[in-house]
Order: structure tokens, then C-alpha cells, then sequence
């Protein structure tokens, strides 16, 4: 079978049998939740749970005890609305099926010192999840984070009307419906954010075929909690314990095959990649980080970040002192 990088995605060639699967999902978006019965990845969680198996070792607390099955995947076996995992630090993972494989989704929830809540790729907004942030402070920041990540941002500033929506540059060309503001350029970022939540562009990546941003995203530092909170620049797909070999494969294709791809032929500008590393890495004292895939890092981010993007030599001279 023959793969090819495709909007982020190793997608795999159907045989004929399979085409019909394909089809259900393929108008999915990254973060989208549709589901194939068929496929249903529950069933194998639920085997798994009555041996006792459990990940929640990295949380600290979940809120809103409440479960529900829809919710269960494999960083949220328990099926919590939301999960606490530092102070004023939540995140809301959902499945999202990808040709039948559960490859994942979070939405992160920050509380800022005023109170006021900040969401970052937002997930599937129902009557439970309103009810769990409700507990925690007023919805009134909404962050759509890079080109991927959008399928839910009408629905949320649609339920939340007062909160401001902002994006990664050029969405508001992407997503007219929506009103953005857009963050990561300046050097500067909201007022409202109170200085807690800082910005950094990637600017330097590009499609290679059609020269134009692939992912434009942009990831955020959270200063009082010492959290890096990324969409795709890093996933931490779990190697250690059993989450279904569908899982596992993707885990390895997005390793093995689509990382060396992004950083031979997607880094379009060494010189703007230098200077969004020096950033993250020498200007943001960041310990943990809460990517949008896979697990959380509870601890040593930096020296799990720089592994991922496999800095060394000459790469790894960009974020020295």
C-alpha cells in the first residue's frame, strides 16, 4: 500500500472494500469528531478498563466527575468532561476517528487571574462541556490556533457571542464567518490576555507543493503555569501501553514518516525558524506542555521538545545560549 502526506495527515490508498470507510470520514476535519460505528475504538477502552488500566497518572484532578462514553478515548479513559492537570489548567479530549483510528483531539482550557477562560482548539461544544467551563469562569477568549484547527469556531462564538475570537494570521481570509482577531505578528498580544498568555508565529513552514502556509500556526506560552500549549508543531502519541494498533501505526507513520518530512521539506526559511525556536525555547520558561495529540508532559518539556524536533548540531545551536 502506497502513503502519502495529505493536510497533515500519512493517508492511506484504499482497497476497493475499504473506499466505502473512507468516504464516511473523509470530509472530517483535524479535531473533527465524526464517528464509524463499525469501528467504534470503545469497545476495545472498555476491555482495557476492566483490567484495571489507567493514564490518568499525569492529571492531578478532573473536573465534573460526570462522564460520558462519547468522550472516552485513550488519554481519557474515564470519559471526564473535562480534566484538571495543573492549577488553572484543563483540558476536554474527545475521540476523532481518522479512517476508523482514534488519532486523538484536547482542547486546552486556561483560567486566566481575572477568571475569564481561554480556550484553545476548541472541541465539540455540548450542554455538559458549557456546564463543566460554567463551574470554572466565563468563557471570554476562543483561539483557533492554525489552518487545521477550525471546525468548531463558529459554533463557539456562536454560543459565546461577548467572548473574542482570535486565529493565527490570515484565517479571517479562511473563515469569513467568523470575526477574528488575529495574534502572532506583532510581538505584541492582547491586553485582555493580561500578560499570562504569550504568542509565537511559525512562520517559516510552508506546503511544498503549492508554496503556500500548510499549518500557519501559532503556539502559546501560559506564564503562570509554565505550559507550552501546541496544535501540531509536537504530538506525544503514547508508546508504553496499550491503545489499540490502529493507534500504534499512526503513531509510527507520523514519527518515521511525517516529522522527517516536515523538517526536510516543509521548513521553508532557516532564519525565521531560528528566530521562532529562540523564542520558545530562550524566551518562554516553559516545564510542561499540552499539546492538542497524544499526552500531556507533565514535566522536562524542553528536553521532550527538542527531541521531537530532533535538535541537534547545527539546529540545536539555535536555541543555545
Amino acid at each position: 500500500m502506497v502513503s502519502t502526506i495529505f493536510n497533515h495527515h500519512i493517508k492511506v490508498h484504499p482497497t476497493s472494500c475499504q473506499r466505502s470507510a473512507l468516504r464516511s470520514v473523509q470530509d472530517v476535519h483535524w479535531h473533527g469528531e465524526r464517528h464509524v460505528p463499525a469501528l467504534d475504538p470503545r469497545r476495545s477502552y472498555r476491555h482495557r478498563l476492566k483490567r484495571g488500566a489507567c493514564i490518568q497518572a499525569q492529571t492531578v484532578g478532573s473536573t465534573l466527575q460526570k462522564s460520558n462514553r462519547d468522550y472516552v478515548t485513550f488519554t481519557n479513559t474515564s470519559g471526564n468532561v473535562l480534566q484538571k492537570l495543573a492549577d488553572n489548567v484543563w483540558a476536554a479530549d474527545r475521540p476523532f476517528l481518522w479512517n476508523g483510528i482514534d488519532v486523538g483531539g484536547r482542547m486546552a482550557v486556561l483560567r486566566l487571574s481575572d477568571g475569564s477562560i481561554w480556550v484553545h482548539s476548541p472541541v465539540s461544544l455540548d450542554d455538559e462541556l458549557a456546564a463543566a467551563l460554567a463551574e470554572i469562569g466565563e468563557v471570554k477568549h476562543i483561539v483557533t490556533p492554525n489552518f487545521e484547527h477550525t471546525k468548531y469556531a463558529q459554533q463557539w462564538k456562536e454560543r459565546y457571542p461577548n467572548a473574542k475570537s482570535y486565529g493565527c494570521p490570515g484565517i479571517s481570509q479562511k473563515m469569513p464567518e467568523v470575526s477574528f482577531e488575529e495574534v502572532g505578528t506583532s510581538g505584541t498580544d492582547p491586553e485582555e490576555w493580561l500578560g499570562e498568555v504569550q504568542s509565537t508565529w511559525l512562520s517559516y513552514e510552508h506546503n511544498p507543493f503549492t508554496r503556500s502556509p500548510f499549518f500557519n500556526e501559532v503556539v502559546f506560552y501560559f506564564k503562570p503555569a509554565r505550559l507550552l500549549v501546541t496544535s501540531d508543531l509536537f504530538w506525544n502519541y503514547p508508546k508504553d501501553r496499550d491503545v489499540g494498533i490502529g493507534t500504534k501505526l499512526w503513531k509510527t507513520g507520523m514519527d518515521r514518516v511525517y516529522l522527517p518530512f516536515y523538517r526536510s521539506f516543509m521548513v521553508k526559511d532557516q532564519g525565521l525558524y531560528a528566530e521562532a525556536l529562540g523564542r520558545i525555547f530562550k524566551q518562554w520558561d516553559f516545564d510542561s506542555i499540552l499539546p492538542c495529540h497524544g499526552d500531556y508532559v507533565a514535566q522536562d518539556g524542553k528536553r521532550v521538545l527538542q527531541e521531537h524536533l530532533e535538535l541537534v548540531g547545527e539546529r540545536k545551536r539555535l536555541i543555545s545560549s
